[in-house]
Parts: structure tokens; C-alpha cells; sequence
């Protein structure tokens, strides 16, 4: 019965936030809101991916040296390729200080949504957006503090966008969905992680294989919501099309606004294993 009574809870789309979907999020860490988006929004983030695919892929056409300059410059998105493939892109960062439009829209609805729910403002700190093309890209279990904690906010809030469907086929995201009470943990535990190598930044087995697991098979015009400590995962892409995913993350506003101080140091040092948590792509010393 309570699992038929979360599921309305998630269903139920309230952009004011409620008591009911605050109490969820505090007790598992995350928050799905169906319908979170109206159709012309979601027409519209559709138009925007597009549009940065086509400004990434220019980019990595680009030489190395003409590449990497291109990263430092503000106003210019930032273009991850995947690790096995330079000419594919993995994801692209930075992408609210370059798109007016795209800013604007996650500014209206989900900051506003945030500091409703809340009850006090939150502020942006980084955005992404991941691309997951076919046989693309599997993501390692992970939490995403220990990427953000040099920064020194005590929690940060990742909203996940679908511009895609996202299946079990093409990889959607999964998320431990009691991993506090499986674990007996508290609620901002860092769990031990694998430190350098291709698995850099995964969370050790010993402790993933103790957790249930819930894929979140989310659709255009979904939103949800996950703090920095939630262990989550995805695969890879079985499917013929792209399982694109916008994936925006908040602080609280009294904790700092960072986010230039984050992408200063990202765009002058784009190879730090920090920047590249759990991600198919290439680091120093990975």
C-alpha cells in the first residue's frame, strides 16, 4: 500500500512544492514530479539540445590546441568526448552561461520550484548535459559529493532533465532507493569509492551490492530531483537513439554562490580527476 501511495505522490505534478513531496524527499533523498514541464517547454529543451549537439560536435572537430583554448573562454560550452571515442561527445558543461534561453527556463521553473519546496533560496552551481548516444556511455555507481565537497557547501541538489524517453533499453538513470536503511547510514555518509583507474570515483561493489535498486524510467517533461549523497548509476545504450538528460545542480544560496569559482578551475584545468567522477571519459591519472 505504500508503495501504491508513493507512486501517486510522485505522480501528482504540484510546481509550488508540498509537504507530501518534501517528506519524500527527506526520507529517500530524491523526488520524481511526472509532467513537471508543459509540452511547449519541452519542445523547447529539445530545440536547445539540439542545438549545443550541433555547437559540440563543431568543437571537437577543432584541433588540439585550437580545443583546448576554445575551453577556457567563458560563453563557450564546455565538450567532454567520451574516453573511447574523441569524436563522440559524452557531455557538454557550462550551458546556462551560454544559452540566455535554456537559463531563463530553468530559472522560472526549477530554481523556483526548489526555493518553494524548501522554504529558502537555492542557487546554481554546475550544469551538464549528457548525451548517451547508442552503445554509449555507462555511468559506474557513484555518489556526486565527493566530486563537490572541495567546495565546501554541506549539500547540493541535482535536478535530472529527460530531453529523451529514458528505458531500461537505453539507459536510464537508477537510484538506491532506501540506500540509508540498507546501509545503515546516516543521510550524508560518503560511501568508500574506488580511487584512480577507469573505475575512478565508482562506489566499491561490497557496498552496491547491498543496495535496491530503482531505475527511474522517466519521460520529456519529467523532473527529478536527488541530493549529492544519493547513490546512482546508468548503463549503457542498447537502444537505436540518443537517451539525452539535462543535469543541473543546486546549492543553497547561504552556502555561497560558486559557480564561477567552479568553472574557472574546470576550464583551466579540465584533466583533474575531480572533474571526472564516474564518467567514460579521459583524466590525468585516471
Amino acid at each position: 500500500m505504500r508503495s501504491f501511495m508513493i507512486f501517486l505522490l510522485f505522480s501528482i505534478p504540484c510546481f509550488a512544492g508540498s509537504s507530501d513531496q518534501k517528506e519524500l524527499f527527506e526520507e529517500r533523498g530524491f523526488l520524481w514530479v511526472k509532467n513537471f514541464f508543459s509540452e511547449k517547454q519541452v519542445e523547447m529543451l529539445r530545440n536547445i539540445s539540439n542545438e549545443i549537439n550541433e555547437t559540440a560536435k563543431g568543437l571537437l572537430l577543432l584541433d588540439d590546441q585550437s580545443k583546448g583554448l576554445a575551453q577556457t573562454i567563458p560563453g563557450v560550452p564546455i565538450v567532454v568526448a567520451e574516453a573511447q571515442n574523441p569524436h563522440q561527445v559524452c557531455r557538454t558543461e557550462d550551458l546556462l552561461s551560454c544559452y540566455p534561453n535554456l537559463y531563463f527556463l530553468i530559472e522560472g521553473t526549477v530554481t523556483t520550484f526548489l526555493g518553494q519546496l524548501f522554504n529558502e533560496p537555492y542557487v546554481l552551481f554546475k550544469d551538464k548535459l549528457n548525451y548517451k548516444w547508442p552503445n554509449g556511455g555507462a555511468f559506474p555507481a557513484h555518489q556526486d559529493h565527493p566530486a563537490f565537497e572541495l567546495f565546501g557547501p554541506t549539500e547540493f541538489i541535482t535536478a535530472m532533465v529527460c530531453i529523451d524517453e529514458a528505458t531500461l533499453e537505453n539507459g536510464c538513470l537508477y537510484v538506491a532507493e532506501n540506500w540509508k536503511q540498507d546501509l545503515e547510514v546516516d543521510d550524508h555518509t560518503i560511501l568508500p569509492y574506488v580511487v584512480g583507474g577507469k573505475d575512478h570515483g565508482s562506489i566499491q561493489k561490497e557496498y552496491t551490492d547491498k543496495l535496491n535498486w530503482l531505475p527511474l524510467k522517466a519521460s520529456p517533461g519529467d523532473l527529478v530531483i536527488f541530493t549529492s549523497f544519493v547513490p546512482h548509476y546508468s548503463e549503457i545504450n542498447n537502444g537505436d537513439g540518443p537517451r539525452r538528460a539535462l543535469f543541473i545542480t543546486f546549492n543553497k544560496l547561504f552556502e555561497g554562490d560558486l559557480r564561477k569559482s567552479y568553472y574557472y578551475m574546470k576550464r583551466n584545468d579540465p584533466e583533474n580527476p575531480v572533474f571526472h567522477f564516474a564518467t567514460p571519459t579521459k583524466a590525468r591519472n585516471k
